[in-house]
Parts: structure tokens; sequence; C-alpha cells
């Protein structure tokens, strides 16, 4: 006698085992999970070793005056990322294409709040606070970011030297040209990061470094997001 529809399988009837590849797909899945995980860990470290700005100093202390008349330390640089170069406001052949290149920075970091610019005089005896708040007008969209600062000429020739290993002289009278500069000084951009570590050194006249500056800044950017 056939069973009838819907009743229950006999007792003696036993279960088909389920095929092979039920039971090692979820397990395949599994260790792919494990393998994707592990490489996308290294490929991260791989990459930050890659990316990794190296150091080639430390800012030690130092106390200048900024175009306010206040004063301008290390503590001000700590806790930031800044991008320093040297300058004087009476210059007519490098300064004033540094400080454009300076001033093109000013718009792609405009959200990026954390960053400053600092130009530093190395004719203090001429670049008072006031005459740096004048110059300062042609060349600063964002008041706050950008500072200029000023001070003892010994001090900041010790920093450009000493510190930032940047060459800086000033021209005694007789070796002058006619009309030219009182002083020389190296065009460099300097990249410093939150901590007064030297991260980076760019020719100030070079577009093409000055990209490179960008893209070293947004890395320190990144540092603390730990990517």
């Amino acid at each position: 006698m056939n069973p009838q529809a819907g009743s229950a399988p006999s007792g003696d009837h036993k279960a088909s085992p389920l095929p092979l590849s039920l039971l090692w797909g979820p397990l395949i899945v599994f260790l792919l999970g494990i393998a994707a995980a592990w490489g996308w860990k290294g490929y991260r470290e791989y990459s930050a070793a890659q990316t990794a700005l190296p150091v080639y100093g430390t800012v030690g202390d130092f106390t200048l005056v900024d175009r306010s008349g206040q004063p301008f330390d290390l503590s001000d640089l700590k806790g930031r990322i800044s991008v320093l170069n040297f300058f004087f406001s009476s210059c007519t052949e490098l300064c004033p294409l540094t400080m454009a290149q300076m001033a093109r920075l000013q718009k792609p970091l405009v959200d990026a709040e954390e960053v400053r610019l600092v130009s530093i005089t190395v004719d203090p005896e001429h670049d008072t606070p006031s005459v740096l708040t004048e110059y300062a007008q042609r060349f600063v969209d964002q008041p706050g970011r950008w500072f200029f600062l000023t001070g003892d000429k010994k001090a900041i020739y010790a920093l450009s030297l000493n510190t930032f290993h940047l060459a800086v002289e000033e021209i005694p009278e007789g070796l002058r040209q006619p009309g030219g500069d009182a002083f020389l000084h190296d065009g460099h951009f300097v990249l410093v990061d939150r901590q007064g570590q030297i991260r980076g050194y760019y020719d100030g006249l070079d577009s093409e470094a000055l990209e490179r500056l960008l893209q070293d800044i947004r890395s320190l950017l990144r540092e603390r997001l730990g990517f």
C-alpha cells in the first residue's frame, strides 16, 4: 500500500549526508576573511613605511616677536604643523618670488586650520613689527594663519644656520652690487611637525616642490588619525 500523502517518513529511512560544498563553503569564506584582514593590515603598514617622512632635526627653544608685537616661541609651533621660510621686506630678488609661492599655499590649506605659515626676517633692524604689518598686507589672505617674525639678529641667524641649516649672510657694504640686496639667504621652505621636528625641505622657487610640500602636509595631518 502506498503511504498516504503527507505522512511522516518511515523510521527506517536514513538522512542523506550534506554535500562537501556546504561544509567547506563557510570555512573558506571565514579563512578568506582572515586573509583579507591581515592583508589590509600589512598593506597599511607597508604604505605607512613607504610614505613616512624623514626627521632632519628638532627645533630648539627660541623667542622672537610677531608683527603684532607679541612674543612667538617654540610653544607656538608645537601642536601644529608649520611651514617656515626666511625673507626680508626690502628684498628685490629672491623674496618676491618665494613669498608669492608661500602665499599660494593659503588656498589649498584654507580648511587645514592646524597648519600655519611662518616667515622670519633676516633684516630685523629694519623689519620692525610695524614694517612687517604693512608688508604682510600684500600676501595674507587669512589673518591669524601666517606669522611674520622679527627679533634679535644673532638669534635669527643662529636659528637659520644651526637649527634649520639654511645659509644666511649680510653682504658687507663694499661688496654689494649697486642697487642689489644687502642680504643672502636660503629660499627653501621648511616643514615642521606637531612635535617640533623638521620633516622636509622644499625649493621655494619650484612649483613641483610646492606640490610635494602640500602632499607631505596632508601626510602629517593623517598621522593623528592613524592612517
